[in-house]
């Protein structure tokens, strides 16, 4: 994550992890102004406030100390020349600084530094976002007859490229959620100038609403205290406009009809892991697919209503291993939920529609349980991940009785709120219960907004329960075209 360094020398920017010791901070700092006496280096996060001397920092961890990503903190100093600090263009090598009278070799405040850099500069992307990450991404359009009046070679705002994110062209072809590069484009435009890569700050982060176990504040830790620097912020739902996978994509028929059979011999449920590959998608700007090549059943215990699973199962380090060796990785899960509708035909009866739920709040905490088990790592996020690409599949029957398959994701507040224990499935599949605070547990304000009848957007307190639609994401899905 990044930080910022206000000081008299200008606003600096120093690198850390959470679990990285204040010293790797203070190693930014001496590397930036040359001649700084470390023992007048005075550490406060309010302007103008006494805060406290860098020795007191040193030997505590970035996270212990309440720090977050693009937290500013206020740095005042001297200089061993008396004179005003400016940054150096580059620093070949640390600087020697005085720490309680003594010689100190910057190197030696930072013993606990990564040696391979930030997270984010260590991450080792999916081939698919290496992919996406090098194209353009930009709409091509083609020069419009009616309204462009220029040259064949000229351009104007009827025929230059759209944007991915574009809103109005993804609502123009019925897409609900732009892809998340699309989304990374645009929060990156936002965050960073492409020409000055110096200045890069991760534009994603992951939400978090847990507490911070030790706050600066001074006080004890949650649970005997907390103040405003320690508690998460107050939590407002919404529905999510991208999503990690935009298109889930079955080899071959084959590979549903094999795993539904169990159903049609033995009446019972079945669920399975979809072992295959990403790859982008065309369809989508900067979209990715997963591409589903099997299905692989764990041991389970079956039942008409639902399957009993054993996680892990005893062989799941085998069967992992034999799926990469075909190139292939678990990319989801997939179960079935059908009933004969007891005409003779082959019908089923649809549970699930937009007036009941797509997925159950039970479902969709063990969704979010698995993305969480499965993070996407990222170059882009300054934790070095960011949510995650696994995908969850339900067959059902749909309004006129057929069998069919259906795709989702959780959204990156479902995995945040399982993550931290704030959420839990009601006896009403369509609700998701918020937990009540207790002696060991924090649970921040939680809201949603929904339109009510007078066609207002309202926002209205998520506790004890709301529609678990706000924590869902919709993926297309299909056979291959040829």
């Amino acid at each position: 994550m990044i930080i910022r360094l206000r000081t008299k020398d200008g606003q600096l920017r120093a690198s850390a992890r959470p679990e990285d010791d204040f010293a790797v901070v203070a190693e930014e700092l001496v590397r930036q102004v040359p001649d700084i006496v470390a023992d007048s280096v005075v550490v406060s996060d309010q302007p103008g406030a006494g805060g406290r001397p860098l020795a007191e920092l040193l030997g505590r961890t970035v996270g212990e100390l309440g720090i977050g990503h693009g937290d500013m903190l206020f740095v005042t100093y001297e200089t061993a020349t008396g004179g005003v600090a400016t940054p150096p263009a580059a620093a070949s090598a640390p600087a020697a600084i005085r720490l309680n009278g003594k010689a100190v070799p910057a190197e030696a405040l930072a013993p606990t530094a990564p040696a391979g850099g930030a997270p984010w500069e260590t991450a080792v992307q999916d081939a698919v976002d290496v992919t996406l990450d090098q194209q353009d991404g930009k709409i091509v359009r083609s020069r419009d007859n009616k309204m462009c009046k220029h040259t064949a070679k000229g351009m104007c705002d009827y025929c230059m490229p759209l944007e991915p994110w574009d809103p109005a062209y993804l609502k123009e072809r019925g897409i609900k959620h732009a892809s998340f590069h699309a989304h990374l484009r645009k929060l990156n435009t936002a965050a960073n100038r492409p020409e000055n890569r110096a200045s890069f700050i991760p534009p994603l982060s992951e939400a978090d609403y847990g507490v911070t176990t030790r706050c600066p504040g001074g006080h004890a830790p949650w649970p005997e205290g907390i103040c405003s620097k320690c508690q998460p912020s107050a939590i407002t739902l919404q529905q999510q406009p991208f999503r990690m996978v935009d298109h889930a994509e079955f080899a071959s028929a084959d590979v549903v009809n094999d795993f539904i059979n169990h159903w049609r011999r033995t009446g019972n449920q079945a669920i399975g892991y979809l072992y295959g590959r990403y790859e982008p998608y065309a369809e989508v700007p900067l979209g990715i697919k997963a591409v589903i090549e099997a299905i692989h059943e764990p041991p389970q215990v079956a039942a008409p209503d639902g399957v009993q699973l054993t996680l892990p199962w005893e062989s799941e380090a085998d069967v992992d291993a034999a799926a990469a060796g075909a190139g292939l990785r678990r990319v989801g899960v997939i179960f079935t939920d059908l009933t004969d509708a007891g005409a003779g035909d082959g019908s089923v009866v649809c549970r699930r529609h937009v007036d009941s739920y797509f997925l159950s709040s039970l479902e969709i905490c063990f969704a979010a349980a698995l993305q969480n088990q499965h993070p996407n790592p990222s170059r882009w996020s300054d934790t070095g991940r960011f949510s995650s690409k696994f995908i969850t599949c339900v067959v059902s029957g749909n309004p006129d009785g057929q069998i069919e398959i259906s795709a989702y994701q959780v959204s990156n507040s479902a995995e945040a709120m399982v993550r931290a224990g704030i959420i839990e499935p009601s006896v009403s599949p369509e609700l998701m219960l918020v937990k009540e605070p207790s002696s060991t547990l924090y649970v921040p304000e939680v809201f949603f907004t929904r339109v009510n009848e007078y066609k207002v957007a309202v926002q209205e307190n998520a506790k004890p329960v709301f529609p678990v639609e706000y924590l869902l994401v919709t993926l297309s899905h299909g056979f291959p075209a040829s």
